[in-house]
């Protein structure tokens, strides 16, 4: 029916992508798993990515884009495009990875089989600025050991990861708009008290960057890691069954 509901909206957001945007646009059409939304919002880029993704908007229905009128940061774009979102599930994409084919049909599946699951994100390939794998994950599957150093790129690729929003508070995803280098790791840590969060063990996404920049992050902002900390004890009601701030500052000694 033309009126049926999208069951997974993909929420991509873009800024000065275009050398990467047409691999990663072809990736989400030639997905297995045909019933969904791809809602793009280009962040005022000055290269040809909004060209790219109205040609793909041309040919494909499924494609919604729309450009900002001034660049206001990946924080505010994500907003505005889960305002969007139609679908039961959300799913992120980078805008210059690339999705494997049966990526959105495989996290579905496990979703609705496991249904106390709020949030899976998958293994990737690191990808380097050549096209040329530098490496790959091997982040946790299980809740608990996720649970214990929920950092985006050091347990859960967020590029990766979809949502079962059935499970959360209609307003709990929003991200922080103030130039927080901890955005990702900011949204797992509002998502704990809802459900449980897991990864599969398939390798289903190329993500460009190498997973020593997080470690990079993390030495370069302790300031801004520390604030992530102290809020989610006191917002977020993190309370994790393992020595709580030793495991959750784990990372950042190991990246020492």
């Amino acid at each position: 029916m033309k009126d049926e509901k999208p069951l997974v909206s993909i929420l991509l957001p873009v800024h000065n992508a275009g050398a990467h945007l047409f691999e990663c646009l072809k990736s989400i059409k030639t997905q297995s798993y045909r019933n969904i939304e791809i809602l793009s919002l280009d962040d005022f880029s000055n290269d040809d990515s909004y060209k790219i993704l109205r040609d793909f908007a041309r040919k494909d229905k499924r494609f919604k884009v729309k450009r900002n009128v001034k660049r206001y940061g990946i924080g505010t774009t994500l907003n505005r495009l889960i305002k969007k979102a139609k679908g039961a599930f959300i799913a992120f994409m980078d805008d210059e990875d690339i999705a494997a084919k049966d990526k959105i049909k495989k996290q579905l599946l496990f979703l609705k089989e496991n249904p106390n699951v709020a949030a899976l994100g998958t293994q990737c390939y690191f990808l380097g600025r050549n096209g040329k794998r530098v490496g790959k994950s091997r982040f946790p599957l299980e809740n608990g050991q996720i649970y214990s150093s929920p950092l985006h790129g050091i347990s859960m690729q967020f590029e990766t990861v979809m949502i079962n929003r059935s499970l959360l508070p209609k307003d709990i995803l929003k991200f922080h708009t103030r130039g927080n280098p901890f955005i990702y790791s900011d949204i797992f840590l509002k998502l704990l008290p809802y459900g449980k969060v897991a990864n599969i063990k398939n390798y289903l996404h190329y993500h460009r960057n190498h997973p020593s920049e997080y470690f990079k992050d993390l030495r370069k902002n302790p300031v801004h890691f520390m604030k992530l900390w102290i809020r989610s004890m006191a917002f977020y009601n993190y309370n994790s069954p393992f020595k709580t701030f030793r495991s959750f500052f784990t990372p950042i000694v190991r990246s020492a």
